[in-house]
Order: C-alpha cells, then sequence, then structure tokens
C-alpha cells in the first residue's frame, strides 16, 4: 500500500496533461500512486493517459463519462489506497524546486492531524510566477485549535480552499463522507466548510508545491456565468439551513466566511447580463441574512459599501476592484528563481 494516493482528474487537457504528470514523477518519490481519472475526455487526453499507465506501474487511469471534476475526484477517492490523499488539476503542475519527500517527512513527524495545508505560486504567461500577498504569512496562520486556524485564515483574507493545496489522511475523508459535491463550479468552497465543521487537527507546510495556470483560456474562472453566482449562492444557503438545526464551535467562523463568498458572488455579477442580475437578486436577498456574521476586515469592509451603495452600485464597485486587482497584479507579487 503506497504512503500517497494522487489524484488528478483529467479532462480535455492534451496541451497540458503531460507537464502536469511529468513535474510529479520529477519529484522522485516512490512511495506513491498516482490516479489519473479521464472523466470522458474528446481530445487526446485519454490516449496520454494509457501511455503513462503502460510506462510506469504507480500509475493508474481509470475512464469514465464526463461528469464534471467533483465526480472525478470522488472516483479517485475510491480508487485510492494510499494512508494520505492529495489532488492535482491536470493543468496545473508542482514545483521542483520543493521537495515533496521533505514535506511527507514532516507528515509523518505528525501522525494525528488529519489535513495538512501548504502554499502554492500563480502561473501566468505574461508575468510568470506569481506569490499570492496572503501566502507570505503562512507562518503565521494558527493551528493550535481548528477555531484559531479559521479566525486566522479569515483575517488573512483567504480561506485556502483549494483541494490540490491539501495533504489529507484517507481515512479521515472516508469516514467523514468527505466527497466532493458534484455539480457545482464551486465545489472547493463547499468541501472545505464541511471538513472545518469536523476535523480536529491541523497543521502547515510553508512550502509552495503547487503551481496553479491561472490564466487558462477556457478554465471555470475565464467563463464566468450565471451558474458561477447562483452556485455560491447555494454554499451560502447550505450554511445557514446547516445552523438551522446543528450548532459547532466554528459556526460564527463559517457564517462569516459563507458571508465573504456572498460579497464574492456579488462580485461576480459584473461579468453577467442585466437580465441575470435580475435573475439572482433574489437569491442575493434569500441568504442575506448571512451578512450580520461578516466580522473579518474583508467582509467589514464589504458590508459597509452595501449598506451605503445598495445592490447594482457595490456590483459595480466589487467588479471594478476585481478587474483592477486581476490586471494590475495588486495582490500578487513576482517570484524569481522558478
Amino acid at each position: 500500500m503506497p504512503l500517497i494516493s494522487l489524484i488528478i482528474p483529467v479532462y480535455n487537457v492534451e496541451e497540458y496533461l503531460k507537464n502536469c504528470v511529468d513535474s510529479v514523477i520529477k519529484q522522485n518519490y516512490e512511495d506513491m500512486e498516482i490516479i489519473l481519472v479521464d472523466d470522458g475526455s474528446k481530445d487526446n487526453s485519454p490516449r496520454i493517459c494509457d501511455e503513462y499507465s503502460e510506462k510506469y506501474d504507480f500509475i493508474n487511469v481509470i475512464h469514465q463519462k464526463n461528469g464534471g471534476a467533483s465526480v472525478a475526484r470522488n472516483t479517485g477517492i475510491d480508487a485510492a489506497t494510499g494512508k494520505y490523499l492529495m489532488f492535482i488539476d491536470s493543468d496545473d503542475w508542482w514545483n521542483q524546486n520543493v521537495s515533496l519527500k521533505s514535506m511527507v517527512d514532516y507528515v509523518l513527524k505528525h501522525p494525528k492531524t488529519e489535513m495538512f495545508l501548504f502554499t502554492s505560486f500563480d502561473y501566468e504567461e505574461d508575468f510568470g510566477y506569481l506569490q499570492r500577498n496572503e501566502h507570505k504569512n503562512f507562518a503565521d496562520l494558527k493551528t493550535d485549535s481548528v477555531e484559531s486556524y479559521y479566525k486566522s485564515l479569515l483575517d488573512n483574507g483567504n480561506m485556502e480552499v483549494s483541494a490540490c493545496t491539501k495533504i489529507l489522511k484517507r481515512d479521515f475523508v472516508i469516514n467523514e463522507k468527505l466527497y466532493f459535491k458534484s455539480g457545482l463550479v464551486c465545489e472547493d468552497n463547499e468541501w472545505m466548510i464541511r471538513i472545518l465543521r469536523v476535523i480536529k487537527d491541523v497543521d502547515i507546510i510553508n512550502e509552495p508545491l503547487f503551481i496553479c495556470r491561472s490564466d487558462r483560456k477556457g478554465s471555470v474562472t475565464h467563463t464566468i456565468k450565471e451558474k458561477n453566482v447562483t452556485d455560491v449562492l447555494s454554499v451560502v444557503q447550505g450554511s445557514i439551513d446547516f445552523y438551522k438545526s446543528n450548532d459547532n464551535p466554528v459556526k460564527n467562523y463559517e457564517l462569516c466566511f459563507a458571508s465573504y463568498l456572498w460579497f464574492s458572488a456579488l462580485g461576480l455579477c459584473t461579468y453577467i447580463t442585466k437580465e441575470e442580475r435580475k435573475n439572482v437578486k433574489k437569491h442575493f436577498k434569500d441568504t442575506s441574512s448571512v451578512l450580520s456574521y461578516s466580522n473579518s476586515k474583508k467582509t467589514k469592509l464589504s458590508r459597509f459599501v452595501y449598506k451605503i451603495f445598495g445592490f447594482n452600485n457595490t456590483i459595480c464597485i466589487l467588479g471594478s476592484y476585481i478587474k483592477y486587482k486581476s490586471g494590475h497584479n495588486i495582490s500578487r507579487t513576482k517570484v524569481s528563481g522558478n
């Protein structure tokens, strides 16, 4: 049984797939299996997957009908045999300047910990490697309790929900039924909310193993539609509904995060049509109760702006900020030597 099971969902990424898999192989870490889940690709990705499986005995391929990233990840979870799970998207890759073995050595020294969070770099063709500013504070994130961890993430301004920056105990994921919810374009947000309700021990590995290709045309982040907005609000509604009949020590932190998602969805409205904005306005009204939990710096400021300027004007303000931040990289710093 391998120590690590790495799950890679694959869908129409023939241009990037080899770079992803090769970056993992070059880590030369022997106690790992790679599970390629071909999610009904229509390009040459299935053939590339089979070629890797034939060449390397630690690479397994599963071909299935298209069901989306969540379904592909869940297939990988069920097929995994390792003690720990890791994920990477097939258009991204691992940093060769970071040692997976060293990270795993740290994991093995902390056998009670259910989830380890590590950091990442973004990559854009026109800019190169970029570090998100909030990632500079990883060493200061508190892990003495889940509540402290939740609060420090909120204070730091990013909840770090990506499955691709985690090492998790497989038994923890299975026993707590922490599968990904299918049909969502924001599945990592919903998944991380459920993890933080049940996890008991979390730790930080301040190493940028994961490289995220953040400018790929055709990716979810480049195709914002009405569904992106309604899916985020459905996650917010899920938190509201959960606490109608449940209690949890992280309740206030989760609902604060839900308010952050509410404002994120409002900012996304700048990318959809006026007619679509009319369609989603009721969803915002129905979930607006979560705004009373806006206790982080970002959510407090957003709530202040919303109270003064209202629905449509706040969309314009948040949208302009998102576009400016993206175009000028004010939230990221160029990284040299990678």
